[in-house]
Formats: C-alpha cells, sequence, structure tokens
C-alpha cells in the first residue's frame, strides 16, 4: 500500500509505537495495522468491489476503514453525516454508477471526496493513490515531519485537509492524534504537554485558541488550509507558536498543494499565497486564470458511469482562481466565478476583503454584490466586529480610499455576529444567509 509505504519502515523497529490517538485510547502501530487488516478482510469478503462508501463519524473507524480499502484497491467514499437526505441520496446514486477499475492497477483510484457543483449539491471527485503519495516527502521536508513526532487534527476527516494530515503523518512515522470535534481547550492541554508537535488547522480555529491565552513552543510546524489567513490570523500565529514554522496552503480539492506560504502577511500584496510547491508548474492564462499542472491533481469528475476530467492535453488545469506569478511566488486577486460587476468595473471582492480586515475594528468580512438598477451589482459589506471597537461606515470608507479605488468601496455595511462557512469552512458568500442574521449600520 503505496500511502503507508513510509510507514512500514519508520515503524518496523519498534511497532508498540503510539500509532494513532483518539479521545477514547491509544493505538500502537501493531494494534492499528491489525484493525485495518480485519476491516480489509471483512470488505473483501463482502458483496461487491467498488467503491466502499464511509457514513461514520470521524475517528479512528473511519481513518482505519478509509484505508483498509486503499489495501483492496477499493476507492473510499467519504460520505457527509450532516447532509440532508436527498443530498446523501444524491451522493451515493452517483458514486453506485462508478465501474470498477481493473484490478492489479499500480495506482489505482483510492478517493471519492466531494466538492460543491453549480447546483450546490455534492460533486464526487477522484484521485488515484499517487496525487497524494508523491507529495509526502516534499511535505515532510518542508515542515520537518518526521518519526516520533505527534500530528494533531483537530477537524472532520471527512474535509480532504485532516484526511491528508492523517495519512501522511502514518506514512512519516509520526502519531496522529485524531478529535471527535475541535475542543479548543482540550486542544490547548495537549498541545502544552508536547515537544513535537504538529498542527493542521483551519483559521477560524486560531481565533478560538488564541481566546485561551496560552502559548505552545512545543508545536514546530502548522498547517492551515480552507481559507486565506488575514493579518490578525498571522499576528495570532506568531502569538501561538513562537517555534513553529507556520504555512498557509494554497490549492483545491482538485488541485492539492499549490503553493505555500511560510512568510506571512504582505501589506502590499494582500493577495500573495507563497512560493510553489516543489513539483507544481503555473501558467498565468488570459485575463489573469491561474492554470497549474503537477503530479499532484485530482483524476476527474464523476459523471454517470464515466470520469470527466478539466486536465488539459497539456497537462493543465483550472479551478477559476485569478492572480499573478512573480519572482516572489503566486498572488490570487479572487476567483472568476466571485467577480462582480459594478458600474461597468470589474471588483474582486477578495481585494476588498483583505483591506477591510486590517481596519481595527474588523474581525472578519465579506463582500458581495447584490442587483441594482443603476450599478448593475451594489457591494454590500458584511463585517465581525472586533472586540475592543464598533465598525462606523466613515472610519470604514475612508480607510479603504487610502487603499483601493472609489468604485471598490462598498456602498452598505452590515454588522453580524460571525460570517457562516460552507462544511469545507470557506466563506458562504450566499446573500440570503447573510441578510437573515445582519444588522445594518
Amino acid at each position: 500500500m503505496s500511502l503507508l509505504a513510509g510507514a512500514f519502515e519508520a515503524f518496523r523497529d519498534d511497532p508498540s509505537r503510539p500509532a494513532v490517538i483518539d479521545d477514547e485510547r491509544t493505538w500502537s502501530w501493531r494494534e492499528f495495522l491489525a484493525e485495518v487488516e480485519r476491516i480489509a478482510a471483512d470488505l473483501e469478503g463482502g458483496p461487491g468491489g467498488g467503491p466502499v462508501n464511509i457514513l461514520l463519524p470521524s475517528g479512528t473507524r473511519f481513518l482505519s476503514t478509509f484505508l483498509a480499502a486503499a489495501t483492496l484497491g477499493r476507492p473510499a467514499c467519504t460520505l457527509h453525516a450532516d447532509w440532508a437526505e436527498p443530498e446523501l441520496e444524491a451522493a451515493i446514486a452517483d458514486v453506485g454508477r462508478f465501474e470498477p477499475e481493473s484490478p492489479g492497477s499500480d495506482d489505482p483510484v483510492f478517493y471519492i471526496g466531494f466538492t460543491s457543483g453549480t447546483s450546490g449539491r455534492p460533486k464526487p471527485f477522484l484521485r488515484r493513490q499517487r496525487s497524494w503519495s508523491s507529495s509526502f516527502a516534499p511535505a515532510g521536508e518542508l515542515f520537518s515531519v518526521e518519526a516520533g513526532d505527534l500530528v494533531f487534527l483537530p477537524g472532520s476527516l471527512q474535509h480532504s485537509h485532516f484526511l491528508f494530515g492523517a495519512v501522511f503523518a502514518l506514512n512519516r512515522g509520526a502519531g496522529a492524534r485524531l478529535f471527535d470535534r475541535f475542543d479548543a481547550t482540550l486542544l490547548a492541554r495537549e498541545l502544552g504537554q508536547t515537544s513535537r508537535g504538529v498542527l493542521y488547522l483551519v483559521p477560524t480555529m486560531l481565533l478560538g485558541l488564541d481566546e485561551l491565552g496560552r502559548s505552545f513552543p512545543g508545536v514546530h510546524s502548522v498547517v492551515v488550509s480552507g481559507a486565506k489567513m488575514e493579518p490578525h490570523h498571522w499576528e495570532i500565529a506568531r502569538r501561538l507558536f513562537p517555534e513553529a514554522t507556520v504555512g498557509e496552503l494554497y490549492g483545491a480539492s482538485e488541485l492539492s498543494f499549490v503553493s505555500v506560504n511560510t512568510e506571512g502577511e504582505r501589506p502590499a500584496d494582500p493577495g500573495y499565497v507563497g512560493r510553489l510547491f516543489p513539483g507544481v508548474e503555473l501558467e498565468i492564462r488570459p485575463p489573469g486564470v491561474v492554470f497549474v499542472r503537477s503530479p499532484y491533481l485530482f483524476e476527474g469528475y464523476l459523471e454517470g458511469s464515466e470520469i470527466d476530467t478539466p486536465v488539459g492535453e497539456d497537462g493543465f488545469m483550472t479551478v477559476g482562481d485569478m492572480g499573478a506569478l512573480t519572482e516572489d511566488g503566486l498572488s490570487l486577486s479572487g476567483r472568476a466565478s466571485n467577480l462582480l460587476i459594478t458600474g461597468g468595473k470589474n471588483v474582486h471582492p477578495e481585494e476588498v476583503e483583505a483591506q477591510l480586515a486590517d481596519h481595527p475594528a474588523v474581525k472578519e468580512c465579506v463582500v458581495i454584490g447584490v442587483p441594482h438598477p443603476h450599478w448593475g451589482e451594489e457591494l454590500v459589506a458584511f463585517l465581525v466586529p472586533a472586540e475592543d471597537g464598533r465598525p462606523e461606515p466613515d472610519s470604514l470608507r475612508a480607510h479603504l480610499k487610502e487603499r483601493v479605488a472609489s468604485y471598490k468601496v462598498p456602498k452598505r455595511w452590515f454588522l453580524v455576529e460571525e460570517i457562516p462557512r460552507t462544511r469545507a469552512q470557506k466563506t458562504d458568500r450566499s446573500p440570503d444567509g447573510l441578510f437573515e442574521r445582519a444588522v445594518e449600520l
């Protein structure tokens, strides 16, 4: 099993060393491998040879079932327990149309995950084993993950950021600490006890840890994905993890690694997402769309029984992000699908959000466009206030006019208690979800 090839070597000298730790118990490598083999035997003796549907709480059983499917060369389909019944039924029906590959492939489809399609319905995508395993060595070197480390994964394994982190940890011979749910107090207690810790996070988790007023010098690497880190996230990360390499990953379900920012925020370039990950090639094609080629790309979307791939004949593909590439690295200006047109002029809301987030009275924000008879789209901002301040429209306008063109300044301002997120912890820009909880300034 190439996903765990490194683990067999790393744990061989001491198979009693902890491999997986959950909220209930610690599993040695010997015990965890036996559990994977037991589940694989059950799956092999069951009906069919197609995808293995996993509808389980995040935890050891989820991870061991995922890896058991991989040992059999069968794709693991990670279903989400919080989906509505129609979504779940549709996802299972979609995956059921996948036709098993010929046995014995040296690089089988091993993972069927889900991303949001244009209809909002979960859309299945497929990955082959090498799209992950080929990134283990460069990621291990970048974040200094080695045998004996403990990798903390406080998010759900139903999301590929944390699932990758668990498999990656085992491949490197590190222990994987799984959590039933994000609990900042529990996580902080354990981070305070580690001497060589690696932590996987999404930016919102930084806020929860920061409220506890502690720092964690035993953490040597922090891997952040799921949303863009704003300046206040970087400030918190430096305070919490004074000895750590903090890496902000840019990628997508379809792309995996694209770039890594270990340098922090750049006030003059708020879209900066770092230098290209080893093995990644990138082209900017008119009108500024980011195209990626690498060994880490997915196989394609599952459409009926066929695999529909957006990867071109030249090996490049895009998810619609727009940006620029310089000798310093990649800077994103926004996503083509988020582009707003107001008064005939293009506005990337991410640019405005990055500048707004730098205002001392703003904790988080999102900018959207709503239909307007004159402007076409009117820019509207939704703000979570900082604890020690209340945003005032005049101050916000003045702040933005020093940093962006006047047509990029929102016309209306609203306060919200929190910014709604998708299941993947990305900003939910749905107007209905924002307006229903907002108070206009």
